[in-house]
């Protein structure tokens, strides 16, 4: 009689969910590109490609799961740093992963992109030969 959470009533809800989690998502990319722009004011948008790569290639290198979601938050902090520069490629890359990506994945990646950049936040960056940055220590 009552079909609640129906076929259709179960595909509104995702879809209202996704759109709140991507919400959610851009807004704290935007706080990043923020941070970016702040932490590291002379990066180039070719040291950030760069960074992207090597994040790419810390993930497909990695076989942990728990290890995998880190460098999926990584990734994507890096695309919020690219949003400095309204990369078309970094704007692509944001939808390519998103668009098919399952709920429970993008909340897990809100929650990893947010305990990662508590950890950034508090860290001493250096600037690379590369234009690449990264970090020395934690700061105290």
């Amino acid at each position: 009689m009552f079909d609640l959470f129906g076929k259709k009533k179960k595909a509104e809800l995702e879809k209202e969910i996704k759109y709140a989690l991507m919400l959610a998502l851009n807004c704290e990319l935007e706080k990043i590109k923020k941070w970016n722009e702040e932490t590291f004011p002379d990066a180039t948008l070719g040291g950030q490609f760069e960074k992207l790569e090597e994040e790419f290639e810390e993930y497909f290198a990695t076989n942990d799961k728990f290890q995998e979601r880190k460098e999926l938050a990584d990734i994507f902090i890096v695309l919020g740093g690219l949003r400095r520069w309204e990369s078309r490629v970094g704007m692509a890359e944001f939808r390519m992963l998103t668009e098919t990506m399952p709920l429970h994945v993008l909340g897990d990646l809100l929650v990893d992109i947010s305990e990662k950049m508590e950890i950034n936040r508090n860290r001493v960056w250096k600037k690379s030969g590369n234009g690449k940055f990264h970090h020395e220590e934690k700061k105290k």
